[in-house]
C-alpha cells in the first residue's frame, strides 16, 4: 500500500514538473513571456497557398519565400514548414521541439502570423507558418 502511494506521489510530481505543450503559437509565446501575435488573413492566405504548392509537388521547401513575404509583410519575417501532422497541435509540438523552428516562433520583432495546411493526393498533410509584420 505504501509503495503504491509513493509511486502515485512520484508520478504526480513528474506530471506537475513537466511543462505543458503549447497548442498554438500564442500559448507558446505566452509560456516564454512574449507578446501574442495577431492572426493575419494575408499571411494565412500566403501560408495556405505555399502549403498547397508543397502538397501538389509532394515536397517540403521554402521556395519563393522572399517573393511570398514581399506581398504580405514588411520588415522581419520567417517561415516554418512541415508535413505529416494531422492537426495544428501536432505541428506546433514538432516545431517547438526543433531549435530553428522554435527560434522563429520566439522572434521578438514580428507582430503577425498566418498558418496554412493542405493535403496531398496521397493523404500527407503539409503545413506552412508565416511570421511577419
Amino acid at each position: 500500500m505504501r509503495l503504491c502511494l509513493r509511486i502515485a506521489v512520484a508520478i504526480a510530481a513528474l506530471i506537475a514538473a513537466t511543462p505543458a505543450v503549447a497548442q498554438d503559437i500564442n500559448s507558446f509565446r505566452a509560456q516564454n513571456k512574449l507578446k501574442p501575435l495577431t492572426q493575419s488573413a494575408a499571411l494565412a492566405g500566403a501560408a495556405a497557398a505555399h502549403a498547397r504548392d508543397m502538397a501538389s509537388r509532394k515536397t517540403m521547401d521554402h521556395r519563393n519565400f522572399r517573393e511570398r513575404m514581399a506581398g504580405v509583410s514588411t520588415g522581419a519575417g520567417a517561415e516554418n514548414v512541415a508535413y505529416g501532422c494531422p492537426d495544428a497541435p501536432c505541428v506546433y509540438k514538432m516545431w517547438i521541439e526543433s531549435p530553428g523552428h522554435r527560434a522563429n516562433m520566439l522572434l521578438r520583432n514580428v507582430t503577425r502570423y498566418g498558418l496554412g495546411s493542405a493535403v496531398a493526393d496521397d493523404g500527407q498533410r503539409y503545413w506552412t507558418l508565416l511570421l511577419g509584420n
